[in-house]
This record gives C-alpha cells, structure tokens and sequence, in this order.
C-alpha cells in the first residue's frame, strides 16, 4: 500500500490518533509519577476514561453488547490494560528515564504478533519477521 493510500484508509488516522494520545498519556504518567505512587495513578486511570466512556455510552442510547466471548475479552482487555499501566508507572516511579522506559514497554506488539501467530493463526511474511529481528535488537541496544 503506498503512502497515499494508507492515509485515505480510516485505520491510518485511528493510529495517529492512538499514537498521539499514547505519547500524551506516558508523558502525563511520567510527571504525576513523581509526586504520586504508582497505585494511586493506576487508581485515578479510570477516572479519566469517564469523559471518554460517558458520551460513548450516550451515543449508544445505553445499549450494552450481548456477546459473551466479546464482553469477557473486553473485561480481560481492561485487566490486562491496568496491570500494564500500573507497571509503567512502576517504572515510571523508579526515576529512570522516561525516554528508555517508553521505548521499551512499547515493544509490547511483540508479544502481540506472537500470540496473533499462536492464538489467530495469522501468517507473517519474510519481511515482517526481518522487521520483528529489527525490533528485537533495538529493544536490546535502546535498553542498554
């Protein structure tokens, strides 16, 4: 897919958006790291979820999902979501820096393909393993 393709693609601004509100969010989370524990920050999360979730439910007009396997990886997201979160601010806590922290729990899509690989069955090509090899490596050297 070429570069002009992929920014008329709905997913393309979806991920820019992510980026951008991630980038946010581990920077708010490095600062209240230093005057705040890490289990109060994990604590407050959600409460800043609200004026996310309120409206969302809103729009909806209160109608909840009646997939069970759905709502339950919905749940197991949250879960695993908080537990993530509590360790990065973790981390966070600890003083180091802010820069290396990042970079190195943002190599969670590696656990992601492999488990895609595993669980979904889904196939990776030549290049993208060549890709997750770069990853690897620069997870060891940014680490160092």
């Amino acid at each position: 897919m070429s570069v002009a393709a992929a920014l008329r693609t709905k997913w393309f601004w979806y991920s820019m958006l992510c980026i951008i509100s991630w980038g946010g969010w581990t920077i708010f989370g490095k600062i209240a790291s230093r005057d705040i524990s890490a289990t109060t920050l994990q604590f407050l999360f959600p409460f800043g979820c609200l004026p996310v979730a309120v409206p969302l439910l809103f729009s909806r007009h209160f109608k909840l999902e009646k997939s069970w396997q759905g709502i339950s990886c919905g749940i197991g997201n949250g879960v695993l979501a908080g537990i993530g979160g509590l360790a990065l601010f973790a981390a966070y806590r600890t003083g180091g820096n802010t820069a290396v922290i990042t970079t190195v729990t943002a190599m969670y899509p590696l656990v992601t393909v492999v488990l895609a690989v595993l669980l979904l069955r889904e196939r990776l090509t030549f290049l993208q393993i060549l890709g997750l090899l770069f990853a690897a490596a620069a997870f060891v050297i940014f680490s160092m």
